[in-house]
Formats: C-alpha cells, structure tokens, sequence
C-alpha cells in the first residue's frame, strides 16, 4: 500500500476512501467530550492489519501508524509493497537517513515500563518515526510536516 500519497489528503478524498473501504475500516469521531480545548479529531483503524489512521478537525489525514509488532490489539502489518522503509535496527534507520541526508534524531524513553529507542526521519513533506522494543521494530508512524 503506498502511505505517503494519502498524507494531507481529505477524508472524503476518493483514494482515502477507496483505502477505508479495502480494509473495512469504520471512523471514529473522536471529540473534546471534557472540554478541555482540544481539537476534534477522526480515527480509523483496520486492526488485523495493524493500521491506524488519525485526521484532524479539517478531516484532513495527518498520521498513519504501522504496528510491526502486534500490541494493543493490533496485528502486524506486513510492509510488502509498501513505501515505507522498515529497518531491522536503529543503526540502519540512522544510516539510511545519513546516507539520504535527511535530518535524522534519536533517543531513548523508558514509558510505562517498556524501554524505547526511537529514530526519527525527517522529509520535505513528513517525517518517520521507528520505534524499537526489545530490540526490534515495534511501530512506525508518519506524520505529515506542518508547512
């Protein structure tokens, strides 16, 4: 599945819906029910394939998440034919991006007791974070540069 043409694209935008439709994914409404002043936002999900979809209050599509790993009830999501890069290590997510000059940032985070190393691609047009658990590649997640 090719991701990076679908960024910034509506969600009624015919590919966008054409992708909804081919994975079955239902959109979820997710509003400021607290009202504490955050921006509504839309969400659609196609777990068995572990691919999540977040559209701002424009309904416009800002981050797609790729679950490499199953979690939260996600499956894997298998990148054959993709257009994104998946990386076995942080080295050679790191390494591509040197090589391809890209801006490229890295770190460490110990949340709710799972330690993550993370690499972080920036584009013209987005950016691809790795995240790495246990020493492999868990998620991914492209957002879209706020231009």
């Amino acid at each position: 599945m090719q991701f990076l043409p679908l960024l910034g694209k509506s969600l009624r935008d015919d590919d966008v819906i054409d992708v909804l439709d081919s994975l079955e994914m239902d959109v979820i409404y997710d509003f400021d029910r607290l009202h504490e002043g955050q921006p509504d936002q839309y969400w659609a999900s196609a777990k068995e394939a572990g691919i999540q979809l977040n559209f701002n209050a424009a309904q416009t599509l800002d981050t797609i998440f790729l679950h490499i790993a199953p979690s939260g009830g996600f499956g894997a999501f298998s990148p054959i034919g993709s257009d994104i890069s998946i990386f076995a290590t942080v080295a050679e997510a790191e390494a591509f991006g040197d090589a391809h000059g890209l801006q490229v940032s890295k770190g460490t985070a110990d949340f709710l007791g799972v330690s993550r190393d993370w690499v972080r691609l920036g584009f013209v047009t987005h950016s691809v974070h790795y995240e790495f658990r246990g020493g492999g590649l868990a998620l991914v997640t492209i957002q879209r540069s706020k231009l």
